[in-house]
């Protein structure tokens, strides 16, 4: 098994390995430039140095395309921040890193459609998800009656139950002490929650 990963690295594993997996090449080091807007080829080259040194990819001498995998496949989720799993919250976006698990282990048949967010409070304890899970989400389906969702309420994001009745669409929280959430002017579906990832206190 290959050594852990800094965030970036981790990034350019996987997107190494989509590439071979949606175009069955790998990726030049230009490329690699191009894609995340490194100032220059040495760039490329100390990051795959770095995976090659840690094991997890080998480099073929007298070839641009000299990018070969050593450990199983890994497709990432990106890890977006975090979300409120209390009181609503202004929705800030934020790339963290790319988690290395396969969204199909979560029923995500598209990995494009894959995120995570990490939750913020405990207003969703009574369906097991604390503070400090990371949640794993599917975004561009339509989420079930209760369903736990990722939204956008009123411009603020927020992590909760879905309900739908009646042409009235509202959040539920899990946990007596906060209040549903309905929306005044709008409710966006952000994603449609598929599992939990939790850490163990050692």
């Amino acid at each position: 098994m290959g050594l852990s990963l800094t965030s970036k690295q981790q990034a350019l594993l996987i997107w190494i390995q989509e590439r071979l997996a949606d175009e069955g090449v790998c990726p030049t080091c230009r490329e690699i430039c191009a894609h995340f807007d490194y100032k220059s080829p040495k760039a490329a080259t100390d990051m795959l140095n770095q995976l090659e040194k840690k094991g997890w990819i080998r480099r073929e001498g007298g070839l641009s395309r000299n990018i070969r995998l050593t450990q199983g496949n890994i497709i990432g989720v990106p890890l977006m921040g975090r979300i409120s799993a209390g009181f609503a919250v202004d929705a800030v976006p934020v790339y963290d890193e790319v988690l290395a698990v396969d969204p199909a282990a979560f029923g995500i048949k598209d990995r494009k459609k894959a995120f995570a967010l990490t939750a913020d409070g405990d207003s969703m304890i009574g369906r097991q998800i604390y503070h400090g899970d990371i949640v794993v989400l599917e975004f561009g389906v339509s989420p079930p009656q209760e369903s736990i969702v990722a939204a956008l309420i009123d411009n603020q994001s927020s992590l909760k139950t879905f309900l739908r009745k009646g042409g009235r669409a509202w959040l539920r929280a899990e946990n007596p002490k906060y209040p549903d959430l309905e929306p005044v002017l709008d409710l966006q579906i952000q994603g449609v929650a598929r599992g939990v990832i939790r850490k163990l206190n050692s």
